[in-house]
């Protein structure tokens, strides 16, 4: 699973457009932004999996008095809608994650500054 998360947290690459506002994220903002993007993961791919189960026995047993109704096209027809499910989920995750990674980085480096 840290696999999948490093590779996502590198391919949105938050902290190089910090990093070009002047902002250098600390490792405990790092630390949670990488736990958020792990919690979004397991969130979605437990939506996904509850969507399929859910989607799949309900067509079963609303078509099982028609004729012609391939268990290849319920497979299909979950498969899309779990998918479609997982991916916004995923998606409002990781725009989740993001905006707070930005703020508490942002954040932190206000409140690091000296006062004078």
């Amino acid at each position: 699973m840290d696999i999948i998360v490093s590779t996502l947290i590198v391919a949105q690459n938050e902290e190089g457009k910090l990093t070009k506002e002047g902002l250098v994220p600390d490792q405990d903002s790092r630390n949670k932004y990488s736990e958020c993007v792990s919690r979004g993961l397991m969130k979605s791919l437990g939506i996904g999996s509850i969507t399929f189960a859910t989607m799949y026995f309900g067509q079963k047993y609303f078509t099982r008095n028609i004729k012609g109704m391939r268990n290849s096209m319920v497979i299909l027809s979950s498969t899309a809608f779990a998918g479609v499910s997982a991916y916004l989920t995923g998606t409002a995750a990781m725009k989740e994650c993001n905006k707070s990674f930005n703020k508490n980085v942002k954040f932190m480096m206000k409140h690091q500054q000296p006062q004078h």
